[in-house]
């Protein structure tokens, strides 16, 4: 009886997750470069079978991480959550700005970005020049070349397809365009802010990556789809809600007529 409510009560708890990604998704659907996340849950036996799978197969890989979703202690029959970004490609918006750039590679690849925090890499590419003429994110982070952080002196602002970056008809550096091992859960990224990754030591110089000068990819998210999944969970709220209700009638009855005297 207890079991019941427990369970009905972590399905609650499991849905409000969900409905706080899903509203942090439609949220920025008009973030340039934004990536769609998804909450992922799993119950302890299937964490423990793919753990052991890869202390077997590869003693050295990273364990996933996971948090636990609901109440109590206990491992066994407890559901355990972690996040999963979509690295799908978003559309591509011609703004003609000649500081805003987009990679059009399927979404494999990052522009790498130098903050006071260290690298990080972004998929959106909305740009412009700081005082001191260098090629910087809204927040004043450094765009990184091959050379290091990109100054431009002059008018005329150019880059190829390739990344190759000129400045009045002369070649002063390549974007430095990033990508990492898709084998890994969420390719060994971690999520800084709302564009913006963090990356464990996995990454390479991408190769096959074209750049779009005066263009800007918007988001991956489908706000219809989303908001199918908004409607969704909000119905299996409601059932786990109900069965909460019946269970707790269940209590109030057996507690009122257990040992009554007739």
């Amino acid at each position: 009886m207890y079991d019941g409510i427990r369970k009905a009560t972590m399905g609650m708890e499991m849905q409000n997750m969900r409905q706080d990604v899903i509203l942090n998704n439609l949220a920025n659907v008009g973030t340039s470069g934004y990536r769609k996340e998804s909450m992922v849950f799993s119950s302890f036996s299937e964490i423990m079978d793919k753990e052991m799978g890869q202390k077997v197969g590869n003693p050295a890989e990273k364990s996933t991480e996971y948090q636990q979703a609901g109440i109590g202690v206990e491992s066994t029959g407890q559901l355990y959550t972690r996040t999963t970004t979509s690295f799908a490609q978003g559309s591509l918006k011609n703004t003609g700005n000649q500081f805003d750039l987009a990679l059009d590679d399927d979404g494999k690849s990052f522009f790498t970005i130098q903050g006071k925090e260290g690298l990080t890499f972004t998929r959106a590419g909305s740009f412009r020049l700081d005082n001191a003429g260098y090629l910087v994110t809204a927040d004043g982070s450094n765009v990184m070349g091959h050379k290091g952080k990109i100054k431009l002196s002059g008018t005329n602002f150019e880059v190829a397809d390739n990344g190759t970056v000129k400045v009045d008809g002369k070649e002063i550096d390549k974007l430095l365009i990033t990508q990492f091992d898709e084998n890994l859960s969420n390719r060994g990224l971690q999520h800084k802010g709302e564009n913006n990754f963090a990356a464990h030591g996995n990454g390479r110089v991408a190769t096959e990556s074209s750049v779009k000068q005066g263009f800007l990819e918007m988001s991956n998210v489908n706000a219809v789809q989303s908001m199918v999944e908004l409607m969704s969970l909000m119905r299996a709220y409601e059932a786990n809600q109900k069965t909460l209700q019946a269970e707790d009638k269940m209590i109030q009855k057996a507690v009122s007529e257990t040992g009554r005297v007739r």
